[in-house]
């Protein structure tokens, strides 16, 4: 038996979807009126740009590399934090991203399977897709790192 846990095969064996508004794969596994939960993975391929949810997310790691999110201060600089499994390398098993923080993420090798827990509960309109340009006006200081952060094609990243 095949016991590798590449991207593909998490994909197929949890029947996760294309995530359009913040890029990845996805399986919504909760919902009801105070919360969503889901499975989330983002593979090497994917960037997660610099986008603001209105509720808070609570992101947990469940398996593959250490996931890198980004968030800015409020003073618009950007600060890493990483969701994985390993408490020596200051890796953290969840992350609470607040509201309306500025996010960005990626793997930090193959893939990262997390789940994440919004309430109340999820709907794409609740996501702001960043402006690099009106971010990089907002916060100046920290434009080139905010260009970056919102821009697909980065590291030649596809989506």
């Amino acid at each position: 038996m095949d016991t590798t846990t590449t991207a593909e095969r998490i994909i197929d064996t949890l029947r996760l979807q294309p995530l359009a508004v913040c890029s990845g794969y996805f399986r919504e596994t909760w919902r009801d009126t105070a919360s969503t939960v889901i499975y989330w993975l983002l593979p090497a391929t994917h960037f997660s740009a610099l986008h603001a949810a209105r509720y808070p997310e609570i992101f947990t790691y469940h398996s593959g590399a250490p996931l890198t999110l980004t968030l800015l201060d409020p003073d618009g600089r950007p600060t890493e934090h990483t969701l994985g499994p390993d408490l020596d390398a200051g890796h953290h098993p969840h992350l609470v991203v607040p509201a309306g923080v500025w996010q960005a993420a990626y793997t930090r090798g193959d893939h990262t399977l997390a789940s994440v827990v919004v309430a109340p509960p999820f709907t794409p309109e609740v996501v702001e897709v960043g402006d690099a340009e009106v971010l990089a006006a907002r916060y100046p200081r920290y434009a080139e790192e905010i260009r970056a952060l919102c821009a697909r094609g980065r590291l030649g990243i596809e989506k």
